[in-house]
């Protein structure tokens, strides 16, 4: 087989069997054959899709995020565009909204393209936020439910299985313990 810049040819000992050419430089991920024949049916293995669709989310949720994607865009050392967008999309599936957008409030601040640097202001948008809990609603009635009558008259579990099971195993360990 031989490659030229643009066919290729491939022989069987000195004899030309096929020659046909290739596509254009640059073509990279798309489905290609010799002329007359039909395309592959599956893409290539490694064909990776570009990350459109989680860029389109991510601009939605905030201008402040669309801001951020337009200067880590542009920031030298970012060369890989769509493995960015995926992960920082993860990132926002992750945590809360308003905790996202200060994040990337305060990486676009200091100019901090790094993911792992973002996770990191990220936990630390959290530790230091000043929301509260919400407290929960109990009834304070729930023991006179008709639910809580029937479980409370139920038998104890027998756990003695447990019980053997964890003497049988200490046994075992001590028999692996004696040399020989």
């Amino acid at each position: 087989m031989f490659e030229y810049a643009d066919h290729l040819k491939i022989f069987l000992g000195h004899e030309c069997l096929v020659e046909y050419p290739l596509p254009a430089d640059g073509t990279r991920n798309e489905r290609f054959s010799p002329p007359g024949q039909p395309k592959p049916r599956h893409q290539p293995r490694r064909f990776r899709r570009d990350a459109h669709q989680e860029e389109q989310r991510l601009r939605a949720i905030d201008k402040a995020v669309a801001d951020y994607l337009d200067f880590a865009f542009s920031a030298p050392g970012v060369v890989q565009r769509h493995r960015f967008t995926r992960e920082l999309f993860a990132l926002s599936r992750k945590v809360t909204p308003s905790v996202f957008v200060k994040t990337v409030q305060r990486a676009l601040r200091y100019r901090i393209v790094d993911l792992a640097t973002l996770r990191r202001i990220a936990w630390f948008c959290i530790s230091q936020a000043e929301d509260v809990l919400p407290e929960a609603d109990v009834d304070e009635d729930f023991q006179q439910r008709p639910a809580y009558q029937e479980g409370c008259l139920t038998d104890q579990p027998d756990l003695s299985v447990y019980d053997q099971w964890f003497e049988e195993k200490e046994e075992e360990n001590e028999d692996d313990d004696i040399p020989e």
